[in-house]
């Protein structure tokens, strides 16, 4: 991987834990598509890939590569889920 920067060592380490988030709301809203907590989970999701994408994009670039792979089954993931959601409504 190379030399990290402390502060990228940081950031890298936030994605792998809003990645985690993410994923454990993206569980929980799949199970309950028309729940009452759908739309805040949604919501808190939104607010992670936000900030996720916000740390990948303060990163050197060696340690960014790294990231968006980290990121990148799940947000693949997040946008079928949400392109078959749009789909059938």
């Amino acid at each position: 991987m190379g030399t990290m920067t402390p502060a990228d060592r940081v950031r890298l380490r936030t994605v792998s834990l809003q990645t985690k988030r993410v994923r454990e709301h993206l569980e929980a809203m799949q199970r309950d598509a028309h729940g009452i907590e759908y739309a805040p989970w949604k919501a808190e999701v939104d607010h992670l890939w936000r900030t996720t994408f916000e740390q990948i994009n303060e990163m050197d670039e060696a340690p960014q590569q790294n990231a968006l792979e980290l990121i990148r089954e799940l947000w693949m993931l997040y946008l079928s889920h949400y392109a078959a959601l749009g789909s059938d409504e």
